[in-house]
């Protein structure tokens, strides 16, 4: 018979459509920025032509129109570009290219300027022409009325535009030299808008992920205690241990409590270790490691990955990471971003490892839940996975401080004892670790330490404001190379 109470299935009901109805009507947020498209049309335009610049296409100036410093082609290019809004058809720029260099560009422009397509373009994209060009356009519109004039006209512009081609050559080398450098500035400050949009969408998704997560987390945990309501006969009590008995014998019970447990500990861990965000940032005071094992290989192996943190801060490093973790929530949780993570025992996967194959290893926080036996072989089965020169790190609780050793230790529930830096580091230098190096983290707040300067105050402050963890850091040494 179900005990499980109707006003708990309702309440859970209305939970998940609240969530349902949440997640579908969440804005995305703004749409991105015009940059995207400005910086795309940017560059599709002129890296591949910086023919194409002008210092303002809003009013292109004759010298620039002239392009006396690229060849007749790409002037005609720019030209086609500028007045028509287009690439140059195979027919039309034979027919230009020929004119050019018959009478010259000036030539060229001027017919083109005084084509209906032109007009139209030039008016459609409010594009203003010089009051010099337009008069040479009209004059030049003209003098084709009349033959005598005409052959007059293309014995003289060609003779005077030869007159001044040289200044016209410098005079454009000068104003693309401007307009490129203009344009540089432009799509530097394109990039930098770019890069700070992203950056706070970036903020963004992390908040609506972590809201997600909460969520999500709740709806969980509800699930889980209506489960163990459901699992009760009628009229239980939920502590009698009779009842608890028959339910460690009920078919399915165990995978039910291993679930609930797994849950558990990722909420303890979202509570007490802190935000992904914080660890991360903790994480990062481990760059130098990471760095120097990348000269003996890119695959690490990380031992009860947690939330993933790690992985993702060495996947961004390049190494090649794989994770294992005891916990099936917090597998399927890395599974979701998308790394590789295995439901694993520590030495398991380190046995499955051949020789001499891995740059780093590491374990947060796994030690001080481990009896000595695994632990011992669990450092020398490191030694043999790694290649020489890689680096196994082990981080714990630093029993130093005496409000760790005493208190905050046992917060876990799966700890087994504290492990003091110099047996840690001993057991590294059995192994065959040189060197060992000890790190020291997170000390306690300013304002917990006694604030006096006193031989009493000063011990006091060295047992309870030690740093709060610490890591082994051992190197396998690299292999003797006989002479």
């Amino acid at each position: 018979m179900n005990n499980v109470p109707e006003s708990g299935i309702a309440e859970l009901e209305a939970r998940l459509r609240q969530a349902a109805a949440e997640g579908s009507s969440q804005p995305l947020g703004e749409p991105l920025g015009d940059w995207r498209h400005r910086l795309l049309k940017h560059q599709v335009r002129y890296q591949h032509a910086p023919y194409l610049i002008l210092l303002n296409p809003g009013a292109p100036s004759m010298i620039e129109l002239l392009a006396y410093d690229q060849d007749d082609e790409h002037f005609l290019a720019a030209l086609y570009h500028h007045l028509l809004g287009r690439e140059a058809d195979p027919e039309g720029q034979l027919y230009y290219l020929q004119e050019a260099q018959q009478f010259g560009r000036l030539f060229v422009l001027l017919n083109m300027l005084n084509t209906e397509p032109a007009s139209a373009y030039l008016n459609e994209q409010k594009v203003q022409i010089s009051p010099r060009l337009h008069r040479l356009a009209n004059l030049h519109k003209k003098a084709n009325r009349m033959k005598w004039c005409n052959r007059l006209w293309q014995k003289l512009l060609p003779k005077w535009e030869r007159c001044w081609q040289h200044r016209f050559t410098h005079h454009a080398e000068f104003r693309r030299a401007i307009a490129l450098q203009r344009s540089q500035a432009m799509r530097q400050h394109l990039l930098i808008d770019a890069v700070a949009e992203l950056d706070q969408r970036q903020m963004q998704l992390q908040q609506c992920q972590q809201q997600m997560l909460t969520r999500h987390q709740g709806i969980g945990q509800q699930l889980a205690h209506l489960h163990r309501q459901q699992a009760q006969p009628a009229g239980a009590p939920v502590n009698d241990a009779s009842s608890l008995e028959q339910q460690d014998d009920a078919p399915g019970m165990t995978s039910t409590i291993n679930g609930q447990l797994d849950a558990y500990y990722l909420a303890f861990e979202d509570t007490f270790r802190g935000e992904e965000s914080t660890i991360s940032a903790h994480l990062e005071r481990y760059r130098s490691v990471w760095v120097s094992a990348r000269q003996a290989g890119d695959r690490a192996l990380d031992l009860g990955c947690g939330r993933g943190e790690w992985l993702r801060m060495l996947t961004q490093a390049g190494y090649q990471a794989c994770g294992i973790d005891l916990n099936s929530t917090m597998v399927a949780h890395c599974q979701e971003q998308g790394f590789n993570v295995t439901h694993q025992d520590a030495l398991a996967a380190l046995r499955a490892q051949p020789d001499n194959s891995h740059a780093l290893i590491t374990g947060f926080h796994i030690a001080e839940h481990l009896p000595f036996s695994v632990l011992f072989e669990l450092v020398g089965e490191a030694y043999r996975v790694l290649a020489p020169g890689g680096r196994l790190v082990l981080e714990t609780p630093n029993p130093e401080n005496l409000i760790v050793a005493s208190y905050s230790f046992y917060h876990d529930l799966t700890h087994r004892n504290p492990l003091t830096p110099v047996t840690l580091e001993f057991l590294y230098q059995f192994h065959g670790y040189a060197p060992v190096e000890i790190k020291r983290f997170n000390p306690p707040p300013e304002e917990t330490r006694i604030p006096e300067e006193t031989p009493t105050a000063e011990r006091l402050n060295h047992m309870l404001c030690a740093p709060m963890d610490y890591a082994v850091i051992g190197v396998k040494a690299p292999m003797k190379v006989a002479v």
